[in-house]
């Protein structure tokens, strides 16, 4: 598994685990409220347009108000599924890697130090997310991670399990 490791692994650390996140997950609170007054607002457009339409008034400059509204409603929801297929994580017997590949951002690979006083919290769900208190260091590209996880991935228990190895020193 260290194929494409040359140059990031230290000498004796080796891959023990690798995975995305998975990409679709229900539709949160924020996300239906945020969509239902994107559509809304994309509705107000439409019916102006229809109404600017009639009475012979330039319609097309709702066009832009009704993108925003499909922007606002449709966006979050496909940038998160989107950024989630385009992320990965793997852990080693040392650290944890948070690598993403976002066109115009460009790949970035972070990796957080894993002993055992680094924080770590995890939520218990599966798919889970496993987040880490700890400050990430970016190996390649210009982007930090401001918190570091391990976002929606399957079998987060047992990832959560080899991770408190890893600190126990015994993965």
């Amino acid at each position: 598994m260290t194929d494409g490791w040359d140059g990031i692994l230290r000498s004796g650390e080796r891959i023990l685990w690798q995975g995305q996140p998975v990409p679709t997950h229900p539709m949160s609170k924020h996300e239906l409220v945020t969509m239902v007054a994107g559509l809304g607002f994309c509705l107000a457009a439409v019916l102006w347009m229809i109404s600017a339409y009639k009475t012979g008034g330039f319609w097309p400059f709702g066009l832009i108000h009704m993108a925003v509204g499909l922007i606002v409603g449709f966006g979050p929801k496909w940038l998160g599924m989107y950024a989630r297929r385009n992320t990965w994580f793997s852990l080693s017997n040392s650290r944890a890697f948070f690598a993403m590949r976002i066109p115009l951002a460009g790949p970035s690979l972070n990796a957080i130090e894993i002993t055992p006083h680094t924080g770590i919290d995890f939520d218990g769900d599966d798919p889970g997310t496993i987040r880490f208190r700890a400050e990430a260091v970016s190996i390649t590209g210009n982007q930090t991670l401001t918190t570091p996880q391990f976002d929606t991935i399957p079998d987060a228990r047992a990832v959560f399990a080899l991770i408190r190895d890893i600190q126990r020193g015994i993965a």
